[in-house]
């Protein structure tokens, strides 16, 4: 039956309010205006593009550090970055976007951090790896920094562009707690809910209660064959052993006893929790995600 998962809308608003990152002010008014600027009817995107920042003086220091003007500039230009239809076009908005920016080194270096801190924070409401890949390709190949500067962005990139939408989550082996060996590809489920958790984090806390301990999410899950899967990949054991009280008795409890997703970046672990949502195949529907948008697809898709 459908009636059930629809019911959840309401709910969702409640759970929003635990999930959520904290945030200062300034990421809150930037995320209310990013929200504005996608809820609109978007007809020539390209063009907005890319004459997004003709008007905005680069050499203005002042202009460009004030959160009211260049940071709230930026965010709007997030907010249309990530409705672009495709990667060819957000690179060329970006890439102009910073050509306009070298004018002024200042400039140039407060926007490559400001692009790091919305798109790729943990914390930031905003991250967005599709976004972010266009920025790290301007990067690496930018005539601004020297070749030592664009080292140190060639692993993020790289990190970036695992476990995308649509892409076979990278495998990996975990320990369950009778100390048998088990893999990802070894779950059985219409869905599996990938959760990387550490047990001193309290967001981890809160996010593994909503999600044990709420009977309608416990009831859509079930209803849903999700399958949950949480690994801690931490190295501490015995922290992890002294934890598995905390979490149901239905979901696999994995440790990551040769700690290969860290040693081998298997996934980018810039937040805990770290949530990817996977389809029966072990293909990514939903990356570096919160679980209300895991409850808004299924409200959607099932």
């Amino acid at each position: 039956m459908k009636s059930q998962p629809l019911s959840l809308w309401r709910y969702i608003g409640i759970l929003a309010l635990f999930l959520c990152a904290c945030t200062n002010n300034t990421k809150e008014k930037q995320k209310n205006g990013i929200l504005s600027e996608t809820n609109q009817e978007i007809s020539a995107a390209d063009s907005t593009l890319l004459h997004f920042w003709d008007k905005f003086d680069m050499q203005d220091t002042a202009q460009v550090k004030n959160p009211d003007e260049g940071e709230q500039k930026l965010a709007d230009f997030l907010g249309l970055l990530a409705n672009a239809p495709d990667s060819a076009l957000r690179d060329q908005a970006v890439a102009q976007m910073m050509d306009r920016a070298k004018v002024n080194r200042t400039s140039f270096d407060y926007f490559i951090k400001q692009y790091e801190h919305y798109l790729y924070d943990g914390n930031s409401p905003m991250r967005n790896d599709i976004s972010y890949e266009s920025v790290l390709r301007y990067l690496i190949k930018t005539d601004v920094l020297t070749d030592l500067e664009k080292e140190a962005y060639r692993p993020i990139y790289k990190l970036v562009l695992r476990n995308k939408v649509g892409q076979k989550a990278e495998d990996f082996s975990f320990a369950l707690a009778d100390g048998t060996k088990q893999k990802l590809s070894d779950t059985k489920a219409k869905y599996t809910f990938l959760m990387f958790y550490d047990p001193d984090c309290s967001h981890c806390k809160e996010t593994i209660h909503q999600l044990r301990d709420t009977p309608q999410l416990v009831q859509l899950f079930d209803q849903l064959q999700v399958q949950v899967l949480a690994i801690d990949p931490w190295g501490d054991r015995a922290k992890w052993k002294a934890y598995q009280t905390e979490l149901s008795d239905k979901w696999i409890n994995g440790f990551d006893s040769d700690s290969k997703v860290l040693s081998f970046n298997l996934y980018d672990l810039k937040a805990s929790p770290t949530i990817y949502l996977l389809d029966e195949n072990k293909k990514v529907l939903l990356k570096d995600t919160y679980l209300e948008p895991v409850i808004q697809y299924f409200v959607q898709t099932n």
